[in-house]
């Protein structure tokens, strides 16, 4: 991966969304310790360091000021790990990181952004740190849109979970199964996400319910994977991923299986690869399908999602149960006999 091969023997402070609870952000962790050279000497700042040492067996730091500093002091190197860090609605923490980078490039650290996403809406401030990184070299985008909102000629490297390796099929299964998935079925695995919109949470709930009634109907397994412990948005624990899928089960008026949360993130890269298709908002569910060739719909709303869905051959954009319910028939007709 550009710009990391002159990590080698340097001791790298990994930088991201790490520990949260969010199976996409530990997925780009993964690949980033792949591409990183093995003689690296890593430790990762984290939310739950002891959750990121579980994971992915690597030390971790607690982020607080103090403990942020402390790496600092200790690193040689500073890698920031993106996914859609950069935008609209930065936390304060988040926003003022180009300029914490900066000073640790000028502090004679190397520095480097790996797959980010830069969107619009990102803080002026933090969007003239990033250009600086850019026209030095210092930055590898996720997407044409990333490319475009820098305004600066940068590598775009697509998402790093599209290149993670997954678990066997074999443990992917052994979850589904545990789950309640019946495996002799071809499975549609939907993937649901509060909204702060709800209005658009009702059509993307409408959608997966007629989705999932159409899919039942011709034969098909329906389940749903959980790639995060709570809600985005500070819609919290009552609007997770589990619980919205518990909702749709009622509806629908039949079992859906859940898979996760806290799944390691090849193994949930495998189960999602095990599905037939899959339908929903999470971006990383739709990441692991394009990653596995698994046909798939998302729900269009999200920048970061837009332009990943643009991108993606085999990956269809949807923003109603119209568009769904044709989605539903055309790749039903492929895999249910």
């Amino acid at each position: 991966m550009t710009g990391l091969s002159g990590l080698s023997g340097r001791r790298v402070l990994v930088v991201g969304n790490f520990g949260n609870g969010n199976t996409g952000d530990e997925a780009l962790l993964a690949r980033a310790l792949q591409e990183l050279p093995a003689t690296a000497e890593v430790s990762v700042l984290s939310r739950n360091p002891r959750m990121v040492e579980w994971t992915h067996a690597v030390p971790a730091r607690p982020m607080t000021p103090l403990s942020f500093a402390a790496a600092l002091r200790w690193c040689q190197a500073v890698l920031v790990v993106g996914g859609g860090m950069f935008g609209a609605g930065l936390p304060p923490l988040v926003r003022l990181l180009p300029s914490v980078v900066a000073a640790a490039e000028a502090a004679g650290r190397d520095t480097f952004y790996l797959a980010i996403g830069v969107y619009p809406g990102t803080p002026p401030l933090a969007m003239r740190g990033l250009r600086a990184a850019a026209r030095a070299g210092r930055i590898t985008v996720r997407d044409e849109l990333s490319v475009r909102t820098l305004g600066v000629a940068v590598p775009n490297v697509g998402d790093l979970a599209l290149r993670l390796e997954p678990e066997s099929p074999e443990a992917a299964d052994r979850a589904l199964v545990a789950a309640g998935v019946d495996r002799n079925r071809p499975l549609l695995l939907l993937s649901l996400k509060a909204l702060p919109s709800a209005e658009r949470m009702g059509v993307a709930v409408d959608s997966c319910l007629r989705a999932a009634r159409r899919w039942r109907d011709h034969g098909g397994e329906v389940a749903a994977v959980s790639l995060s412990t709570h809600a985005d948005y500070g819609l919290g624990l009552a609007r997770r991923d589990s619980v919205l899928a518990g909702e749709l089960a009622e509806r629908l008026g039949a079992e859906v299986p859940v898979v996760g949360p806290q799944l390691p993130p090849g193994l949930a890269k495998a189960v999602v690869g095990r599905a037939s298709a899959v339908l929903g908002l999470r971006l990383h569910a739709l990441v692991f399908a394009v990653g596995s060739g698994v046909p798939c719909a998302g729900f269009a709303w999200e920048e970061k999602t837009r332009a990943f869905l643009a991108e993606s051959p085999g990956a269809t954009a949807v923003t109603g149960v119209d568009e769904v319910e044709d989605w539903v028939e055309r790749t039903v007709t492929g895999v249910v006999v």
